[in-house]
Protein backbone atom coordinates (compact mmCIF):
# COMPACT_ATOMS: atom_id res chain seq x y z
CA UNK A 1 0.00 0.00 0.00
CA UNK A 2 0.65 3.30 -0.97
CA UNK A 3 0.16 7.11 1.26
CA UNK A 4 1.26 10.31 0.26
CA UNK A 5 1.57 13.41 2.99
CA UNK A 6 1.09 16.85 0.61
CA UNK A 7 2.63 20.25 2.45
CA UNK A 8 0.41 22.29 -0.66
CA UNK A 9 1.50 25.80 -1.36
CA UNK A 10 1.72 27.67 -4.11
CA UNK A 11 5.67 27.97 -4.58
CA UNK A 12 7.21 25.48 -3.22
CA UNK A 13 4.69 22.37 -2.41
CA UNK A 14 6.60 18.95 -0.95
CA UNK A 15 5.28 15.84 -1.19
CA UNK A 16 5.83 12.47 0.41
CA UNK A 17 5.37 8.85 -0.55
CA UNK A 18 5.82 5.55 1.42
CA UNK A 19 5.41 2.48 0.31
CA UNK A 20 4.05 0.07 3.76
CA UNK A 21 3.82 -3.45 4.00
CA UNK A 22 0.06 -4.24 3.96
CA UNK A 23 0.04 -6.29 6.90
CA UNK A 24 2.54 -4.12 9.67
CA UNK A 25 2.10 -0.75 7.90
CA UNK A 26 6.20 -0.47 8.00
CA UNK A 27 7.77 1.09 5.57
CA UNK A 28 9.30 -0.26 2.70
CA UNK A 29 10.56 2.49 0.76
CA UNK A 30 10.13 6.63 0.76
CA UNK A 31 10.66 9.16 -1.71
CA UNK A 32 9.86 13.11 -1.78
CA UNK A 33 8.97 15.26 -4.47
CA UNK A 34 8.91 19.21 -4.65
CA UNK A 35 9.72 22.44 -6.36
CA UNK A 36 12.33 24.85 -6.54
CA UNK A 37 12.51 28.63 -8.30
CA UNK A 38 16.63 28.20 -8.10
CA UNK A 39 18.11 26.54 -11.05
CA UNK A 40 21.15 25.48 -8.75
CA UNK A 41 18.38 23.30 -6.09
CA UNK A 42 17.33 21.18 -9.54
CA UNK A 43 17.63 17.54 -8.99
CA UNK A 44 15.43 14.24 -9.78
CA UNK A 45 12.63 14.64 -7.80
CA UNK A 46 12.68 18.47 -7.04
CA UNK A 47 11.43 19.87 -10.24
CA UNK A 48 12.86 23.61 -11.16
CA UNK A 49 10.46 26.39 -12.93
CA UNK A 50 11.54 30.40 -13.56
CA UNK A 51 7.88 32.00 -13.69
CA UNK A 52 8.79 33.72 -16.93
CA UNK A 53 7.77 30.62 -18.32
CA UNK A 54 4.35 30.85 -17.59
CA UNK A 55 2.02 33.14 -19.03
CA UNK A 56 0.24 33.54 -15.82
CA UNK A 57 0.16 32.30 -12.22
CA UNK A 58 -3.18 29.87 -13.14
CA UNK A 59 -0.57 28.05 -16.01
CA UNK A 60 2.00 27.45 -13.35
CA UNK A 61 -0.69 26.28 -10.98
CA UNK A 62 -2.00 23.90 -13.55
CA UNK A 63 1.39 22.78 -14.13
CA UNK A 64 2.90 22.31 -10.50
CA UNK A 65 -0.91 20.58 -10.09
CA UNK A 66 -0.53 18.30 -12.82
CA UNK A 67 2.92 17.03 -11.57
CA UNK A 68 1.69 16.67 -7.85
CA UNK A 69 -1.41 14.27 -9.13
CA UNK A 70 1.21 12.09 -10.80
CA UNK A 71 3.32 12.09 -7.54
CA UNK A 72 0.39 10.91 -6.18
CA UNK A 73 -1.85 8.42 -8.42
CA UNK A 74 -0.96 5.25 -6.67
CA UNK A 75 -1.47 5.96 -3.30
CA UNK A 76 -4.69 4.80 -1.57
CA UNK A 77 -4.57 7.34 1.03
CA UNK A 78 -3.66 11.16 1.35
CA UNK A 79 -2.54 13.38 4.98
CA UNK A 80 -3.13 17.16 4.16
CA UNK A 81 -2.73 20.15 6.06
CA UNK A 82 -6.09 21.79 6.76
CA UNK A 83 -6.24 25.30 5.81
CA UNK A 84 -4.16 27.94 7.95
CA UNK A 85 -5.66 31.31 8.06
CA UNK A 86 -3.06 33.80 7.76
CA UNK A 87 -0.74 31.76 6.50
CA UNK A 88 -0.17 33.71 3.50
CA UNK A 89 0.24 37.70 3.81
CA UNK A 90 -1.81 38.92 1.54
CA UNK A 91 -5.53 38.15 0.82
CA UNK A 92 -5.10 37.97 -2.60
CA UNK A 93 -2.34 35.06 -1.87
CA UNK A 94 -4.92 33.11 0.63
CA UNK A 95 -7.31 32.57 -2.47
CA UNK A 96 -4.71 31.43 -4.75
CA UNK A 97 -3.59 29.43 -2.23
CA UNK A 98 -7.29 27.95 -1.74
CA UNK A 99 -8.29 27.74 -5.46
CA UNK A 100 -4.67 25.31 -6.14
CA UNK A 101 -5.01 23.61 -3.00
CA UNK A 102 -8.79 22.34 -3.64
CA UNK A 103 -8.14 21.99 -7.48
CA UNK A 104 -5.71 19.42 -6.20
CA UNK A 105 -7.78 18.14 -3.57
CA UNK A 106 -10.98 17.19 -5.45
CA UNK A 107 -9.57 15.84 -8.28
CA UNK A 108 -7.73 13.25 -5.64
CA UNK A 109 -11.13 12.73 -4.10
CA UNK A 110 -12.43 12.34 -6.95
CA UNK A 111 -10.69 9.69 -8.45
CA UNK A 112 -11.32 7.16 -5.43
CA UNK A 113 -8.08 8.43 -2.91
CA UNK A 114 -9.05 8.55 0.66
CA UNK A 115 -7.92 12.28 2.52
CA UNK A 116 -7.68 13.22 5.89
CA UNK A 117 -6.97 17.07 6.65
CA UNK A 118 -4.91 17.67 10.03
CA UNK A 119 -4.64 20.75 11.80
CA UNK A 120 -1.13 22.84 11.14
CA UNK A 121 -0.97 22.86 15.15
CA UNK A 122 -1.86 18.84 15.49
CA UNK A 123 0.80 17.97 12.79
CA UNK A 124 3.57 19.96 14.28
CA UNK A 125 2.53 18.54 17.58
CA UNK A 126 2.84 14.87 16.85
CA UNK A 127 6.14 15.44 15.03
CA UNK A 128 7.87 17.69 17.12
CA UNK A 129 5.80 17.16 20.64
CA UNK A 130 4.65 21.18 20.19
CA UNK A 131 2.05 22.63 18.64
CA UNK A 132 3.55 25.66 18.00
CA UNK A 133 6.95 24.60 16.22
CA UNK A 134 8.30 26.91 14.17
CA UNK A 135 10.74 25.60 11.16
CA UNK A 136 13.85 24.47 13.28
CA UNK A 137 11.49 22.47 15.76
CA UNK A 138 10.00 20.93 12.33
CA UNK A 139 14.00 19.99 11.46
CA UNK A 140 15.02 18.98 15.23
CA UNK A 141 11.58 16.87 15.24
CA UNK A 142 12.86 14.92 11.86
CA UNK A 143 16.47 14.53 12.34
CA UNK A 144 15.33 12.63 15.89
CA UNK A 145 12.73 10.14 14.38
CA UNK A 146 13.75 6.87 14.40
CA UNK A 147 11.46 5.26 11.38
CA UNK A 148 12.55 5.39 7.73
CA UNK A 149 13.31 8.20 6.48
CA UNK A 150 14.40 10.25 3.38
CA UNK A 151 17.58 11.31 2.97
CA UNK A 152 17.30 14.99 2.79
CA UNK A 153 21.36 15.76 2.81
CA UNK A 154 21.55 17.37 -1.20
CA UNK A 155 19.06 19.62 -0.17
CA UNK A 156 19.30 23.31 1.97
CA UNK A 157 19.75 23.00 5.29
CA UNK A 158 17.01 24.40 7.39
CA UNK A 159 18.84 26.87 9.30
CA UNK A 160 16.13 29.14 10.72
CA UNK A 161 12.61 29.36 11.61
CA UNK A 162 10.87 30.86 9.10
CA UNK A 163 12.08 27.81 7.07
CA UNK A 164 14.07 26.94 3.97
CA UNK A 165 12.50 25.39 0.42
CA UNK A 166 12.13 23.01 -0.53
CA UNK A 167 13.25 21.33 2.44
CA UNK A 168 11.11 22.74 5.01
CA UNK A 169 7.98 21.45 3.02
CA UNK A 170 9.28 18.16 2.75
CA UNK A 171 9.71 17.76 6.17
CA UNK A 172 6.19 18.69 7.00
CA UNK A 173 5.33 16.80 4.34
CA UNK A 174 7.05 13.89 5.73
CA UNK A 175 5.50 14.70 8.95
CA UNK A 176 1.66 14.29 7.32
CA UNK A 177 2.49 11.37 6.37
CA UNK A 178 4.02 9.35 9.63
CA UNK A 179 0.73 11.30 10.95
CA UNK A 180 -1.23 9.47 8.95
CA UNK A 181 1.08 6.28 8.93
CA UNK A 182 0.16 5.96 12.64
CA UNK A 183 -3.60 6.40 12.32
CA UNK A 184 -3.93 3.57 9.92
CA UNK A 185 -1.48 1.58 12.48
CA UNK A 186 -3.72 2.40 15.32
CA UNK A 187 -7.21 2.29 13.66
CA UNK A 188 -5.47 -1.08 12.19
CA UNK A 189 -4.76 -2.59 15.99
CA UNK A 190 -1.05 -2.68 14.72
CA UNK A 191 -0.32 -0.64 17.67
CA UNK A 192 -2.07 0.88 20.91
CA UNK A 193 -3.11 4.55 21.67
CA UNK A 194 -1.25 4.17 25.50
CA UNK A 195 1.36 3.43 23.67
CA UNK A 196 2.32 6.34 22.31
CA UNK A 197 4.00 9.85 23.54
CA UNK A 198 1.63 11.89 25.81
CA UNK A 199 1.95 14.94 22.84
CA UNK A 200 0.91 12.24 19.89
CA UNK A 201 -2.58 10.84 22.29
CA UNK A 202 -3.24 13.92 22.33
CA UNK A 203 -3.81 14.55 18.60
CA UNK A 204 -5.71 12.16 18.36
CA UNK A 205 -8.12 12.39 20.76
CA UNK A 206 -8.82 16.19 20.34
CA UNK A 207 -12.69 17.19 19.39
CA UNK A 208 -13.83 20.70 18.79
CA UNK A 209 -16.96 22.51 17.87
CA UNK A 210 -15.78 22.02 14.33
CA UNK A 211 -14.41 18.57 14.53
CA UNK A 212 -16.72 16.77 17.38
CA UNK A 213 -15.20 13.34 16.39
CA UNK A 214 -11.81 12.37 17.25
CA UNK A 215 -9.39 11.63 14.32
CA UNK A 216 -9.78 7.72 14.77
CA UNK A 217 -13.71 7.65 14.82
CA UNK A 218 -13.71 10.70 12.20
CA UNK A 219 -14.48 9.24 8.25
CA UNK A 220 -11.53 9.48 5.76
CA UNK A 221 -12.90 12.29 3.20
CA UNK A 222 -14.15 10.25 0.10
CA UNK A 223 -16.03 11.41 -2.86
Amino acid sequence: MKIAGQDLSISSSGIIVETLDDKTLDILDVQYYGFTNKKKLEQDHILYYNNKDFNSDYAKYNWMKDKILEWTKDCEYLATEDYAYGKSGALGQIFSLAEFEGNIKLAEVARGQKMRLYSVNSNKKFFSGYGLSDKIGMRDGFDKWTETKPDLSTLPEVDNGKGVSPTSDIIDAYALCECLRMELKLRAGVIQLHELPKSQIEVYNVVSKEHPQGLLVAPFITK
